[in-house]
């Protein structure tokens, strides 16, 4: 069995149980690639459950895990792979001509507490990032300028980015489609999303669902064309190799006369769709 012809490279990340450092570095892999790469995990000894401990440290990051599952390594799915990352795995690892092999050394976060498996955890990220970079070298994931003819990008930014910065990213999408790639994370992001929010956006046709509160990403800061901090509270400042701009939208607060409720989420949403509309326009226009 031969690899089927892809646009995408394929990686297969791999350790013993595929409980811990193959799934944070796949969930590392699946966030920073944004879909340009194909990922793939799996153990040679598979666990039965995921590592609670290395979820906990991923949602940190904004990166949910939980509904992964450990999988057992096979000939196939390395043949499928045009790079395999070895954790641990030893000779349990099958060897094909022609794939890009690296191995990871990287301490077992297996039985460990919080506070051991996040250097675990940012060392993963750190070498995600270089793997990244290494296979696309002309749009790395440390921010390099997006080459003409490229999507255009936006990240929304509030404090929880559970209200106003996912209601922009969401009429976003709605509006511009395929067409602009919209993200949206919070300065000290929230526990869970607004369900006012998520209600009144869906009432022009938009959705949140899938999303869910995230922190600012450096990495993705560096990346964006343009950073919209929606609101005044949240704070956002300009990183090394930031490619984009930072503007920021002042909006009404209906709760500063009194209206709260539906009626205040509307006038958001209202205010909001106006912003929205003149961006996109401005993006697809490109």
């Amino acid at each position: 069995m031969t690899a089927a012809p892809t646009a995408r490279p394929a990686v297969l990340l791999v350790c013993v149980h595929n409980a811990g450092r193959s799934q944070m570095a796949a969930g590392f892999l699946r966030h920073l690639g944004e879909g340009r790469i194909e990922v793939r995990s799996a153990g040679s000894m598979p666990a039965e459950q995921i590592n609670p401990v290395a979820v906990e440290a991923m949602l940190e990051e904004g990166i949910d895990i939980r509904a992964e599952q450990p999988k057992v390594l096979t000939p196939e799915s390395v043949q499928a792979s045009d790079v395999v990352i070895t954790m641990g795995c030893g000779d349990a690892c099958p060897f094909y001509p022609g794939k890009r092999y690296e191995d990871w050394a990287l301490e077992d976060p297996a039985g460990q507490g919080i506070e051991a498996v996040r250097p675990i955890r940012d060392e993963i990220r750190r070498r995600v990032v270089e793997l990244i970079a290494s296979l696309e070298p002309s749009a790395s994931a440390e921010g390099a300028a997006p080459q003409a003819g490229s999507k255009p990008s936006v990240l929304f930014v509030c404090v929880k980015n559970g209200g106003k910065s996912q209601m922009a990213a969401a009429l976003l999408r709605h509006q511009a489609g395929d067409a602009v790639e919209v993200h949206s994370a919070g300065t000290k992001p929230g526990g869970a999303l607004n369900a006012q929010s998520a209600a009144s956006v869906a009432e022009v046709g938009a959705s949140m669902d899938g999303e869910h509160p995230k922190p600012v990403d450096p990495d993705l800061l560096r990346r964006v064309d343009r950073v919209v901090v929606v609101g005044e509270e949240a704070q956002v400042d300009p990183v090394p190799g930031m490619a984009g701009t930072i503007d920021t939208w002042v909006l009404d607060e209906p709760s500063a006369r009194g209206i709260e409720g539906e009626e205040r989420m509307r006038l958001i949403l209202d205010a909001l769709r106006v912003r929205v509309e003149d961006l996109a326009a401005e993006l697809t226009r490109r």
